[in-house]
């Protein structure tokens, strides 16, 4: 047989090959191995359901700041942030789209007598839904200032208002808040005590547990753990000097 003649009969086996139809045996494991396969995925999602990791933040003014060092959470919050204007929505920009944010707002707007959001509400509303931001408002708390009736009147609309957007409104008038022992000198701000106290009744909003912080430890003191007595060693006794020449040994 010629050189040809066996590449001719070469390649017409290998393209017999190529275009056999497969047997009934394969048939049937190419069809029933993906089934099962598909079956066995839907299996182990239904018995091990997926976690989500959720991310937390804390935005909004410089009562904010306060709230974020309590609650130990990332924060993007800052000092002169109000509803009106520009900044809360660049702030906000900088949280991931997705996150649950505790929002700190309102107490620069009562200041300034605002007692309605408006239309710079209604664009933060907006955004936060066009990011899928689960928002929970930290509303302005009482302050110990001739302005308080603007912070209580913004307090009201603020909760009305936002019942429609899915908002969580969390309202911090409470007579606790209130007190002047919680409160920094200047009456607007908090101490760490009232800070947590505010943390505290956002997370229970949230169904979240809020984080403990260890308590402090002493000045002075290198550990929290007291550290052990050392043993006192029994005195020896001691018997009568031995003479000497009067040099020291």
């Amino acid at each position: 047989m010629s050189l040809k003649s066996l590449k001719t009969v070469a390649l017409g086996v290998k393209s017999s090959h190529l275009i056999e139809p497969p047997s009934k045996f394969s048939d049937f494991m190419s069809r029933i191995v993906p089934a099962l396969l598909c079956a066995f995925g839907l299996l182990v999602s239904m018995a091990v359901p997926a976690t989500v990791r959720a991310e937390y933040y804390v935005a909004g003014d410089s009562i904010g700041m306060g709230v974020g060092m309590a609650s130990q959470l990332p924060s993007v919050a800052a000092i002169s942030i109000a509803i009106r204007g520009p900044k809360i929505i660049d702030q906000l920009r900088a949280v991931p789209a997705g996150s649950t944010v505790f929002l700190s707002l309102g107490t620069n707007d009562a200041v300034s007598n605002l007692v309605k959001g408006g239309a710079d509400l209604d664009r933060l509303v907006a955004f936060a839904h066009d990011q899928r931001l689960k928002i929970f408002w930290i509303g302005p708390p009482c302050v110990l200032k001739p302005w308080d009736e603007s912070a209580k009147k913004l307090d009201e609309s603020l909760r009305a208002d936002l019942a429609r957007t899915g908002i969580i409104y969390v309202g911090m008038r409470s007579p606790a808040l209130c007190d002047p022992a919680v409160r920094a000198k200047d009456g607007i701000h908090f101490t760490m005590t009232g800070y947590r106290m505010m943390w505290q009744l956002a997370a229970e909003a949230a169904h979240i547990k809020p984080v403990v912080q260890p308590a402090p430890v002493h000045a002075g003191a290198s550990h929290a753990v007291p550290p052990k007595k050392k043993r006192k060693k029994p005195l020896k006794k001691v018997g009568a000097p031995a003479a000497t020449s009067g040099a020291a040994k």
